[in-house]
């Protein structure tokens, strides 16, 4: 990086005590970087927050790539995804991205409560979305039953996708969307340990299915299963592209752009990261062609601390304002 000066700003974001179970963690850790162009004043920013769980890197570790971008010793494709997500962000703010309006992306409805928690103020706050995502193989199959044919009386506006994060068996699955109409479900998230059985479960069940962890990782044998899955477009219908996991936004962009040569949507993801990722997420959904359905960035009122004013979702949909500067005043 030449020609610029940088900061980086370490912060920890609260989450609402109610979420911390969801999230994983009682506060999101994170660093933002600002990067200012000498010569025209102009700065850009980008958010750095890895998930425990989810990213191989630490944020100390991400902070250190980071810190040696900065000093011109690495380009940001070397960088670990959630700094190269950051870096990206900065770098193509500084030429104009997310400078002006654009679109506004359509949220897809989280919930992550039992069936008996389905109701008064969270049925109402679901009842925008034609979207609502559920996570299913946290609990047992009868809790798991109960909350999806609560979900499917409660919201018949809605379809559901369910997100099992390789959690269940086939057996456990099967039996689980037993008798289970399949136009109600949007899709089905990956819910197997063993992906290679997701052509079995979803002839099995009638009912598609997205791919989130194998578009994620970078083996080989990951990429041929997810290229194999995909092609002929009966199996699967959607690739999750949870943005911070797979790096720079060009590494997002290169991603969309296989899925939409297999013919699939896709659906971009954060990682309860603060409001500037999820509305980073609403300029990037706007410039990619097969991004048509509701994207899972609905979780800026899972923290209780944000970096700028929060990305609410109205009437279903996050504006799409010009993306603002995080922690105003706390740039030197």
């Amino acid at each position: 990086m030449s020609g610029e000066g940088a900061e980086i700003l370490r912060v920890s974001l609260a989450v609402r005590p109610e979420a911390h179970r969801v999230v994983g963690c009682a506060a999101r850790e994170a660093a933002f970087l600002r990067i200012v162009d000498e010569d025209t004043g102009r700065a850009g920013f980008g958010e750095c927050a890895p998930l425990p769980g989810l990213h191989r890197e630490s944020l100390d570790e991400a902070i250190e790539a980071l810190e040696r971008w900065i000093d011109g010793a690495c380009d940001i494709e070397e960088l670990p995804p959630s700094a190269a997500f950051a870096a990206s962000t900065a770098a193509e703010m500084l030429d104009g991205f997310g400078a002006a309006p654009c679109t506004a992306a359509e949220a897809a409805g989280f919930f992550a409560g039992t069936a008996e928690q389905l109701g008064g103020d969270e049925l109402a706050r679901l009842s925008q979305f034609r979207s609502v995502k559920l996570k299913i193989g946290r609990a047992s199959l009868a809790e798991d039953r109960a909350l999806l044919e609560r979900a499917l009386e409660v919201l018949p506006h809605a379809r559901l996708r369910l997100d099992g994060n390789r959690r269940m068996s086939l057996v456990a699955c099967t039996q689980l969307l037993r008798g289970v109409d399949p136009h109600r479900i949007e899709y089905l998230e990956e819910p197997l340990a063993d992906p290679r059985q997701l052509v079995e479960l979803s002839f099995g069940v009638g009912m598609m299915i997205a791919l989130d962890e194998l578009v994620v990782d970078p083996a080989d044998e990951a990429r041929a299963l997810r290229e194999r899955l995909t092609r002929g477009g009966k199996l699967v219908s959607v690739w999750v592209l949870r943005m911070s996991a797979l790096g720079s936004l060009e590494a997002i962009r290169a991603r969309a752009a296989e899925a939409a040569a297999l013919g699939v949507d896709v659906v971009l993801s954060t990682a309860y990261e603060s409001s500037f990722a999820l509305r980073v997420a609403v300029h990037l959904a706007a410039t990619l062609p097969n991004a048509r359905r509701a994207h899972g960035i609905g979780t800026a009122a899972l923290l209780a601390e944000d970096s700028c004013a929060p990305a609410r979702v109205v009437r279903g949909e996050i504006a799409g304002e010009a993306l603002p500067v995080p922690f105003t005043e706390a740039w030197s």
